[in-house]
């Protein structure tokens, strides 16, 4: 946050003694914390949020729209302008599309300002700012299913991995190191941890505080990718631990799985602010799940089916046509620092927006 003064020019010509400057920059301060602490919150913004037990509901009403000619706060952001820069594709990057067979994705690591494109088993990182800085790994025989870049757990690996890319593929899960020497970014070519999949189809991975990776599979499981520096006398370097399968699941005979309907987990989002873990289901169904106090232990606390959501919803927003309140297609976690109430948004593919809260 900058704070912008309207004496500033004035204080730095004419310099004042150490007592007034001080008692001046507490009285700016003082200001300043006041207009942040008038601000509306989040669920005052949203119609004062879940009060006595009972959801608000916005949107509904004209004035929950403001006008771009308006004056207010709100209005003000709608004009501010956005510059749009475009930055090619890296040119050697381009000829290896000719070469896809089966698959290719792409997204973005903000943490480290990169972007990332796969190309079938094939991995290009590159500095999305300029296009520069390309580095690949092409050491894996199968396609690349899901990528994550994530924080090491600390003191197992050398000062100089700062951070690890977490790749899967139908057969394993690798984990590559990365290290910067000044603003160029170095892969280390050979995997510095790998996980068999034993017949884990994965279908998203999310790295959480202190180094854990977690994997959402497609037959409606959440698993940890487990890693250690080196193999002890009662644990393996690298295990995968499944958080949602029954105590009793070893007993069962595997073909008794194949007559529930699969439901995979397409989406996995933490707050690392509360030190909950939040899945989502392609059916919609969202999981809730507490990391505990350090955020290393792990519980699970409900399953809310898609259709309880809506449940919901509609008796919250009664004149909303339902079919607006599913799908849910998205979750977004909302920091304590941006608001206190509100934990989570659940996204409708209808453009609905669910606002939601834990206990």
């Amino acid at each position: 946050m900058s704070l912008v003064s309207p004496y500033q020019q004035s204080e730095t010509l004419s310099p004042h003694p150490p007592a007034e400057a001080l008692e001046l920059s507490a009285r700016h301060l003082d200001r300043m914390m006041g207009v942040d602490s008038g601000a509306a919150s989040l669920a005052e913004k949203l119609g004062g949020g879940v009060v006595g037990g009972v959801g608000g509901v916005s949107g509904l009403q004209d004035r929950d729209y403001p006008a771009v000619g308006g004056s207010g706060p709100e209005s003000l952001a709608l004009r501010q302008g956005v510059k749009v820069t475009r930055v090619p594709l890296p040119a050697e990057l381009v000829e290896h599309f000719g070469h896809m067979q089966c698959n290719c994705s792409m997204g973005l690591f903000t943490g480290v300002e990169r972007a990332w494109l796969t190309i079938d088993s094939d991995i290009y990182v590159w500095r999305y700012e300029d296009g520069g800085d390309l580095a690949y790994f092409d050491g894996l025989a199968d396609t690349i299913l899901n990528v994550a870049m994530v924080t090491p757990k600390p003191g197992i690996l050398q000062p100089h991995i700062v951070h690890l890319l977490a790749l899967s593929t139908p057969v394993e899960i690798v984990l590559l190191g990365v290290s910067f020497s000044g603003e160029e970014m170095q892969l280390v070519p050979e995997p510095l941890f790998t996980l068999p999949a034993d017949q884990l189809h994965t279908s998203c991975l999310v790295g959480g505080v202190g180094g854990r990776i977690f994997m959402g599979g497609r037959d409606g499981h959440l698993y940890e990718f487990c890693y250690q520096h080196q193999e002890g006398w009662w644990g393996k370097k690298t295990t995968k631990v499944c958080h949602t399968s029954s105590n009793l699941a070893w007993i069962l005979p595997g073909f008794l799985g194949s007559f529930a309907e699969e439901d995979p987990l397409v989406q996995i989002v933490i707050d690392n602010t509360r030190n909950i873990l939040y899945s989502r289901s392609e059916k919609g169904t969202v999981g809730v799940f507490d990391l505990g106090k350090d955020g290393q232990s792990m519980e699970r606390v409900v399953n809310i089916t898609a259709q309880k959501l809506v449940e919901e919803a509609s008796r919250l927003a009664a004149t909303v046509e339902t079919g607006n309140l599913k799908p849910i297609v998205h979750l977004a976690v909302v920091p304590v620092d941006e608001d206190q109430m509100i934990h989570l948004v659940a996204l409708t593919g209808g453009g609905a927006r669910l606002y939601l809260t834990t206990t």
